[in-house]
């Protein structure tokens, strides 16, 4: 019997800031479901024959900003993938509603503190001349809200208690295939 064109499983869409996990949370997601991963970060790379930060860093926010909706409208010709998008993906009204399209969007929400310590240990290039915390701050208080309301599911990460992410969209997945 042929498979149906739109048979492909829903593809999970993770959303973040920057250092929320999403491409670890991701990777592992893929290969649990035995799907492939995206990472928005790596096909910027792929277009622009450079890591996504030397982009940023070398030509700025602008032209990083268009190979990143350059990158989702890829990204979401890949249906059935885990996708881990970049911070700045809900920016990009028109292509990052053509990824989440029929997709499980996914919010990996971390608090302040963990994502200022997890990125002072791997530090990237900055998008404001604010202090790193103001710049942080900043952008939480401007995404965040297009976090919210992009996502279908909302995962605290790095707070007591916070359920495993890997779990929570395993749980997800299931819980919508159920009969």
């Amino acid at each position: 019997m042929p498979v149906a064109p739109n048979s492909a499983p829903r593809s999970v869409v993770l959303i973040g800031m920057r250092a929320s996990g999403k491409t670890t949370v991701g990777r592992e997601l893929a290969r649990r479901l035995g799907r492939p991963f995206v990472d928005v970060d790596d096909l910027i790379a792929e277009l622009a024959g450079r890591p996504a930060d030397d982009v940023l860093a070398q030509d700025g926010e602008p032209a990083f900003r268009a190979l990143e909706e350059r990158a989702l409208r890829l990204a979401a010709g890949r249906r059935g993938a885990v996708v881990a998008t970049g911070g700045g993906s809900v920016l990009h009204d028109a292509a990052f509603a053509e990824l989440a399209r029929g997709a499980l969007v996914a919010w990996l929400a971390a608090p302040a503190e963990l994502l200022e310590a997890r990125q002072a240990r791997r530090p990237r290039p900055r998008l404001t001349d604010l202090a790193p915390r103001a710049e942080l701050l900043a952008l939480l208080a401007r995404r965040e809200p297009l976090y919210r309301a992009a996502a279908s599911l909302v995962i605290p990460v790095g707070e007591p208690g916070a359920p495993d992410p890997i779990l929570a969209l395993l749980r997800a997945l299931q819980e919508e295939t159920a009969p």
